[in-house]
Parts: C-alpha cells; structure tokens; sequence
C-alpha cells in the first residue's frame, strides 16, 4: 500500500505542476528514535487548505498543511521541527522539508503598444514565459516581440474569456483604451492571478475602476488592482515605465517592500 500511496501522490505533483498551481510538498527528512518509519513520507498541501497523501500522524499532517500554507504565503522552502505523539507517555521529533513547487511565471501582457516592446524583453531576461496578445496583427507579430514565447494576435475578449491564467499568471495590461481595459479586467478578475496592473493616467482609472464597481464587481478585488501600474521611480520613456512595471511584478512575486535597500538599517558610522 505504501508503494502505491507513492505512486498516487507522484500522480497528484504532477498534476499540479502541469495545471500550473503552486503546491507545498512536505517530505519527513529526519525523525528521532521511534519515529524512523516516518523518513520517507509525503503530503502535498495546495494554497487553499486541501492536502493530499499523509505523513503518518493526522495531527502532523494537519500541522505540517498549515504551515504549509503558510510557506506558500513567502514563497520559500523551509525545514520544520515537530513533535508528535507515538504512544500515552512517549513522543518524537520529526523534521519535514516543505518545498514549494512553483511553475515557471507567467507574464501576460495585454496590448502591444510601444510600452509592452521593453516589458516583454526584461520579463523572458528574468525568467517569465511571455505572452503577448493584442488585436492588431501589425503589433502583435514576431518582429515586434522576438523574446515573446507566445505573440497573439486576437480579439481580447474572445482570447482572455476562456485563458487558462493561474496562480503563476502575471497580467499587464496596456491597451490602446479604457474600454478594452474594462473588458480585460472583467474577464480576469475572477481568475487566480497574483498580479493585475492596468496602465493609465489617475483619471483614466478611476474612470475604469468606478465603472467596474457599478457593476458589481468586489470592492476587495478591485482595490487589489495595480493602477496607476508600476512602482514611482519617476520613469518618463517607454523603456524605464516598463522597468518600472517588471519591478512591481517582481516585488508582489517575491514579498518585497519596493523600498530603496539604503533605507532598510545602514549603518550610520562612516
């Protein structure tokens, strides 16, 4: 049986990973006396609280789920120490490695303007898959977008009503106008995106933002949206907005602050 729970939980990792979800897998690494036939087992916890396979002990596993929701929270890998009862009178300690299985990110730009050119090429330079779409062939083509691993020229609606955006999905959108902003983010905002930022003047969105909350959408989610988008590092051209846009995609992909490190505890002494 043990074998065959193996062979399961190889099929459940695999699954995640194909479908594009982030998981925490937890393996028993290392156990006191008593404990050893623990070393070896699995379980794999997904962000919203459901897990799969087990570790031995259903109040590690419930232990270990937690904390490893809490591990995808950071996004970090980490050891944890647990002890766990065998028997009345005798315990163990365990250590269980949580490791977090995160598929290669996503940068979906939506709108091939003169902004999404330099966005593209930082975001396959630091490691996203890059997709382009736009409804106009003459901007979105291959020539334009060399470092693109996928330029689509398509309507934005029909394409992003049925885009498989996950939890590794990084949207951009820099449209040509606010109504195809609009239809955009309301075909996205239901989906599982850490990320949508919309590009524009304060009017623009609060014009957008104001719209969608007429309609009904959730104030939370719509409050979550990045617009005006990028972090204010006083950017003018093209190429230093879209530096400015790929670093507050990186930030929110890796917990940052967006403050300048000069102000996080130097030391004062010269």
């Amino acid at each position: 049986m043990a074998g065959d729970s193996a062979v399961w939980l190889d099929e459940v990792v695999q699954r995640v990973v194909d479908e594009r979800r982030i998981g925490d897998l937890a393996t028993v690494v290392g156990a006191s006396d008593g404990a050893e036939a623990l070393v070896g087992r699995k379980l794999l916890a997904e962000r919203d609280g459901t897990w799969w396979g087990s570790l031995g002990v259903t109040d590690l596993d419930q232990r270990v789920a937690h904390d490893g929701a809490q591990a995808l929270q950071e996004r970090r890998s980490r050891i944890g120490s647990y002890v766990v009862a065998l028997e009345p009178g005798a315990e163990a300690t365990v250590e269980v490695f949580h490791e977090i299985l995160e598929p290669q990110p996503q940068l979906l730009i939506v709108g091939a303007g003169h902004i999404a050119v330099p966005l593209a090429k930082f975001g396959s330079q630091l490691g996203f898959e890059v997709v382009v779409l736009d409804d106009r062939e003459k901007y979105a083509n291959r020539e334009r977008f060399p470092d693109a691993d996928q330029v689509l020229a398509a309507d934005f609606g029909a394409t992003l009503r049925d885009y498989p955006i996950t939890e590794a999905s990084y949207v951009v959108i820099i449209t040509r106008a606010h109504t195809y902003d609009e239809e955009a983010l309301r075909l996205i905002l239901h989906k599982p995106t850490p990320y949508v930022g919309m590009i524009g003047s304060r009017r623009r969105v609060q014009t957008v933002l104001r719209t969608l909350a007429a309609e009904g959408y959730a104030r939370e989610r719509i409050a979550a949206i990045h617009a005006p988008i990028g972090l204010d590092i006083g950017a003018e051209m093209p190429e230093e907005i879209a530096l400015a846009i790929i670093a507050e995609v990186v930030k929110v992909r890796r917990g940052g602050s967006g403050e300048s490190l000069s102000r996080q505890g130097r030391p004062i002494d010269f």
